[in-house]
């Protein structure tokens, strides 16, 4: 028990900072995306962190196998670099009972992984596409990036903004749009704006977004085409509910074909969509209705699922002779090898839900294969031992009747 409890803890304690660790190097490439993407305006910066902490249990349940896969190679290379398990195999303590010492840590950390990608990871893939639907559906002034072009909200025009400072004010506005529309003839609207700043505004008594444009000019000529089929097809229903304007203080002249109107302030009304449209797939799908609606990728996506928290005691098992090591042998030199087994294992899975999504592999076969192929090489590593034991038997038993 004191051997146990002394291995338990170095290995729950290694497979923590393992996972942590790889955790951290699996969510930084996603918070660079995250960040780029509040930068361009589509999100928000609240909305960084909580996609960045919806990802952690996707990541936490496909490393916590590899991590406490590595724990186990580095306590045990870590005890036998010290002599310290050569001492235990001396007292007639061998690999097999090492294993099942480790067997009940190896269920506890299977019920976590399964839990993580049966139940938390789909809600949490599902909760981020909400999210991200929500973030995309609110305009607002996060549309607006510093120093580069942007479509606007109509997708008719461009958008450019000089600079932001942190509370929203804008300056620099400048803005090109072109809006067709058809009546006896094809008439054509360019309109050019310029402000000298913008800010956003919200009437509180009826909860309407405007942004308010200050000391600026607009721009607007109009063209009508005469030709029997026009270079562009015009889409009729993008003129329903347009933004509505309005201009305090303004002055309007004609010069060459251009409508020049100078204003002190104008509010153009932000139009927000509040339909939020989610499109569902099999990872945010729970497991309940995967099983339900049990089709190819449905399958392919239980089996994945499935995949982790059936091989942690496969792995924990595989771990423990792959980590012996001779005594002048370094702590790590049975590292690399055993994850390139480790790799080679994840890989057959990645490939096998490949061809179970395409039917070339049966449903209800799945990963078992793969899993039964590994159950077989780890009782060949085990078995060279039990032979051994049974010679020195045999050999202890001749000898003894000789004498």
């Amino acid at each position: 028990m004191i051997l146990k409890h002394y291995i338990n803890k170095d290995i729950y304690r290694a497979t923590g900072g393992i996972l942590l660790v790889l955790i951290l190097i699996f969510v930084s490439s996603r918070f660079v995306r995250y960040i780029q993407l509040a930068l361009d305006g589509t999100i928000s910066a609240k909305a960084v962190f909580a996609l960045l902490a919806l990802q952690i249990p996707a990541v936490a349940g496909f490393l916590l196998p590899l991590s406490f896969f590595i724990a186990i190679l580095l306590t045990f290379g870590r005890l036998y670099s010290d002599n310290e398990l050569v001492v235990v195999h001396g007292l007639g303590i061998g690999q097999r009972d090492l294993a099942k010492m480790l067997l009940p840590m190896a269920f506890v950390f299977a019920l976590i992984a399964g839990s993580l990608s049966t139940l938390l990871t789909p809600w949490a893939i599902a909760q981020s596409k909400v999210l991200m639907a929500e973030q995309a559906a609110q305009a607002k002034l996060g549309i607006f990036s510093a120093g580069r072009f942007r479509e606007n909200s109509s997708k008719d025009g461009i958008v450019f903004v000089e600079s932001k400072s942190d509370n929203g004010v804008i300056t620099g506005v400048f803005s090109v749009s072109r809006t067709s529309s058809r009546d006896d003839q094809l008439t054509t609207e360019l309109k050019i704006q310029t402000a000298k700043q913008g800010r956003q505004w919200e009437n509180e008594d009826t909860g309407v977004n405007y942004l308010v444009l200050e000391q600026g000019q607009v721009f607007v000529r109009e063209k009508k085409l005469t030709q029997e089929k026009p270079l562009f097809q015009i889409d009729q229903s993008s003129q329903i509910d347009q933004p509505s304007q309005k201009i305090d203080d303004e002055s309007s002249l004609s010069s060459g074909g251009w409508q020049i109107t100078e204003f002190a302030s104008f509010y153009n009304r932000i139009v927000q969509d509040d339909s939020i449209q989610v499109k569902n797939n099999t990872k945010s799908t729970s497991t309940f209705e995967l099983f339900r609606h049990s089709g190819k990728e449905q399958w392919a996506a239980i089996h994945w699922r499935l995949a982790a928290p059936l091989s942690i005691p496969l792995i924990c098992l595989l771990a423990v002779p792959l980590s012996r090591t001779q005594p002048r042998q370094g702590k790590f030199a049975r590292l690399l090898p055993s994850i390139m087994i480790y790799l080679i294992y994840v890989l057959l899975m990645m490939y096998s839900r490949k061809l179970i999504e395409t039917g070339q592999i049966p449903s209800l076969l799945g990963f078992w294969w793969i899993h039964g192929g590994l159950a077989v090489f780890v009782y060949w590593l085990y078995r060279p031992l039990k032979i051994k034991r049974k010679n020195k038997k045999i050999i202890a038993a001749r000898a003894n009747a000789n004498d």
